[in-house]
């Protein structure tokens, strides 16, 4: 049969055949083991975005509890934290004089309740520094995040006395 062709009409349905088995072997075997390879290639990719993913979590975790430590710890009340800052005050062993202690002051964003406690102090230049120093080392409700020193003259004696504004904030998340 195939010894009366020409080798050019051989070669070409030798072509043909080659081509008709190399399109079956695509479909049977080479397609599948491509669509495999990328399925793996998929599945690395995400395997590293999760391993990613858990380091984002475990940083994240870290930036939240430095963002605590220096805005200070979530309470659940603004009143207690208020509280807690006389509580503190009855600590501070000086001769600081409590002059007032402000309404809290509410503000929100999308994220927080923000909280700001006003305090006026007065006394003596160290002791009010030593009275700011304990609020800043101790206190762990609130932050300080102002403070001011201002002198006033005093009506009747005309003596100058000096006094100390420290501005407490503290935050709650939205829920």
């Amino acid at each position: 049969m195939f010894e009366n062709l020409s080798y050019k009409k051989k070669f070409i349905v030798l072509m043909l055949l080659l081509v008709v088995l190399s399109l079956t072997a695509y479909k049977r075997s080479f397609r599948i083991t491509i669509e495999a390879y990328k399925t793996l290639e998929m599945s690395r990719e995400k395997l590293a975005e999760v391993n990613n993913s858990q380091h984002r979590i475990r940083g994240l975790k870290r930036d939240v509890e430095y963002l605590d430590n220096i805005i200070g710890k979530e309470t659940a009340s603004a009143d207690v934290v208020q509280q807690e800052i006389l509580n503190m005050f009855t600590e501070v062993n000086s001769d600081v004089v409590l002059v007032k202690l402000e309404e809290i002051h509410k503000a929100e964003n999308e994220y927080f309740k923000i909280y700001t406690n006003r305090l006026v102090l007065s006394g003596s230049f160290k002791e009010l520094l030593d009275a700011n120093y304990y609020y800043e080392r101790k206190f762990e409700f609130s932050r300080v995040v102002s403070l001011g020193f201002y002198i006033e003259r005093e009506r009747r004696t005309r003596r100058k006395k000096l006094f100390q504004q420290i501005i407490f904030q503290n935050y709650e998340k939205m829920p």
